[in-house]
């Protein structure tokens, strides 16, 4: 697992005042690899985001989990979505949300589709603005 890494990448992603996305582990195999090696990979991404959401669990209690598929369907018919919620709507069905002083952070698994590996993402909203919600 590469938590440290992970952690410092969301601690640079609090440091910015502006909304942030960052991808934190792609399953990336081998390119000649098998199914078995893609499988392994994105065991390994599961297991990443598995201890990551326990361990910011510890550090900053329990999150919300937000679907962002009501977000995804408002940006199809045009609605204009801050960011980040408008680039992980996208990306991310379910995003692990925390409020964390004045800013929320998330952590999710993003696919983009059926040939694009999976990968562990990370967001941190604006300061100020509140964490993304089902919409209404």
């Amino acid at each position: 697992m590469h938590l440290a890494h992970h952690l410092a990448a969301l601690d640079g992603l609090r440091a910015d005042p502006a909304a942030r996305t960052a991808v934190l582990r792609t399953a990336d195999p081998h390119p000649d690899g098998d199914a078995v090696e893609l499988l392994e990979a994105e065991r390994e991404v599961r297991a990443d985001h598995e201890a990551l959401l326990v361990l910011l669990s510890r550090r900053w209690g329990e999150p919300e989990t937000v679907d962002l598929g009501p977000h995804l369907l408002a940006a199809a018919e045009g609605a204009a979505l801050p960011e980040p919620e408008r680039t992980v709507c996208w990306r991310v069905a379910e995003l692990a949300v925390w409020t964390v002083g004045d800013r929320w952070v998330g952590v999710g698994l993003a696919r983009c589709g059926e040939d694009i590996p999976l990968q562990l993402l990370a967001a941190a909203g604006e300061r100020g603005r509140s964490a993304p919600s089902v919409l209404g």
